[in-house]
């Protein structure tokens, strides 16, 4: 078989998005019944899991309320942080990104066509080097279970350990280890696109011709023009909750837009602290940002210390509990 010596039954980039989608794994709904387009979009900026579609109640009946929140906190330990954001949140942001970019494209295609191309390349190799840094460790977590789980065996087979942490321990690297896997096959999976694809500006314009205009979010407007959405942990500036969203469009990449998820009411005390956050510059937020994300990465690193540590404990039969602050502390020190 020969790749483009025939005609093709569709065309390239319905094949790509299809391929998509049957990729991505679906979850019936407990209320409602349909899946929600976004699952499978949204990804966690930290750890890189799924972000978990969740409903919750809003004290009105039939009105549930839609968020997604980090899949990796939601079903393993709180090993990561929330990252909560709700659903009419994103489908607002995937909207206007879309009208925003599309209304450039139609006043500037010559101009866009320009940027695209000087920007693809360098854009793409520093998404496949973050990637392949990315896969190395993930791998390397693979292998490190591996020796893990068979000395786990080894421990429990001289009597060590009772079965009850045996049992616990083993399920624990399992379920690690089932993750790893899924990581693994979605990073290898990126590489070879871009070692097979090229992003092409005219594949954009074409795609945005085919649409006359955007009123309203939809799933095929999501799976047409959306590849990923990365959802960071939200921050507080002056007391105003701001999060970060990066979309990554189908093509041409990423297209840049922080959003700030306003409160009802607008107080004079809310209007002055929003006033504050309005003048500070953007090295000031990143400032920001990066002070909680330090904040979220010890508390995590604090945690994952003391698990593995009372592990070790287990596995040389000398169980204790100990803190995260303690283990913490321990880390740092070292």
């Amino acid at each position: 078989i020969f790749k483009d010596t025939h005609p093709a039954i569709v065309d390239e980039e319905t094949w790509n998005v299809v391929q998509r989608l049957r990729e991505t794994k679906r979850v019936k709904e407990r209320i409602g019944g349909e899946p929600n387009p976004l699952t499978g979009v949204l990804y966690c900026a930290d750890c890189g899991q799924k972000m978990y579609h969740k409903q919750g109640s809003t004290g009105r009946p039939n009105h549930p309320h839609h968020e997604y929140v980090c899949s990796s906190y939601r079903h393993y330990s709180r090993s990561c942080t929330c990252h909560y954001i709700r659903v009419s949140v994103v489908e607002s942001l995937v909207l206007e990104a879309i009208r925003r970019i599309s209304g450039y494209v139609r006043e500037n295609e010559a101009e866009f066509i320009e940027r695209v191309r000087e920007k693809s390349s360098l854009q793409q190799e520093a998404a496949v080097k973050e990637s392949r840094k990315k896969l190395s460790k993930a791998k390397r977590r693979r292998e490190e279970i591996g020796g893990l789980i068979k000395k786990l065996y080894e421990t429990y087979a001289t009597g060590k350990i009772p079965e009850n942490h045996f049992s616990e321990l083993l399920t624990g690297y399992d379920t690690e280890q089932k993750t790893l896997d899924g990581e693994i096959e979605r990073l290898q999976a990126e590489i070879d696109r871009y070692n097979t694809d090229s992003v092409r500006a005219d594949k954009f314009i074409e795609l945005v011709k085919r649409h006359t205009e955007f009123t309203e979010f939809s799933a095929s407007l999501l799976n047409e023009f959306v590849e990923k959405i990365i959802v960071h942990e939200a921050t507080k500036v002056n007391g105003v909750r701001e999060q970060e969203v990066e979309i990554y469009l189908n093509f041409i990449g990423k297209f840049d837009l922080l959003e700030q998820e306003e409160q009802p009411e607008e107080t004079p005390v809310r209007k002055s602290k929003k006033k504050r956050r309005h003048e500070m510059t953007e090295e000031q937020r990143a400032a920001l940002r990066e002070r909680d994300k330090v904040r979220y990465a010890r508390k995590v690193a604090a945690k994952k210390a003391a698990e593995e540590a009372q592990r070790a404990a287990i596995l040389k039969g000398t169980a204790y509990e100990i803190r995260p602050q303690e283990a913490g502390a321990a880390h740092a020190a070292i």
